[in-house]
């Protein structure tokens, strides 16, 4: 199963009930137009890492790239849209608080590090519906794989 279905799974169980996009920057800008808002947008993996491990495994890095949105009006100013920002800052840390949690059968799906730093920049006026929210940037590592053998 594509690592975007567990991402969107995360997506589906935040407090606020968010949309899950998925596609390049110009897909998004096209989805944009037709989504429910608020949005949790996804870009396509970059990139991926693969670390053989010396039990035989294989760990795999994932650098994912989402952006959590919400529709605004033109023409406000940067201060009218702390409120949204400030909410998906929320929704942004829900999701990884949730990543480190989400389980697919017998254990957890995905591992995220302690003392690793993930991104998260506030975005204004983005893709031509008028969106602000947040970016963000973090590495998440699989922990389950198919047998090999």
């Amino acid at each position: 199963m594509p690592i975007r279905n567990q991402i969107e799974a995360i997506v589906q169980t935040l407090s606020v009930t968010s949309t899950f996009v998925y596609g390049t920057a110009n897909e998004l800008n096209q989805l944009a137009d037709s989504s429910s808002f608020p949005c949790v947008f996804m870009y396509p993996l970059q990139p991926i890492d693969v670390s053989p491990q010396i039990n035989g495994s294989v760990d795999n890095t994932f650098s994912i790239y989402l952006e959590f949105l919400f529709k605004t009006d033109f023409d406000q100013y940067t201060a009218q849209n702390e409120t949204y920002v400030n909410q998906a800052l929320f929704l942004a840390n829900e999701f990884i608080v949730k990543a480190s949690k989400y389980r697919e059968g017998e254990g957890r799906y995905f591992r995220i590090k302690a003392g690793d730093r993930a991104k998260c920049l506030p975005v204004y006026n983005r893709f031509d519906v008028n969106t602000t929210g947040v970016n963000l940037t973090i590495s998440l590592t699989t922990m389950y794989f198919d047998s090999f053998g």
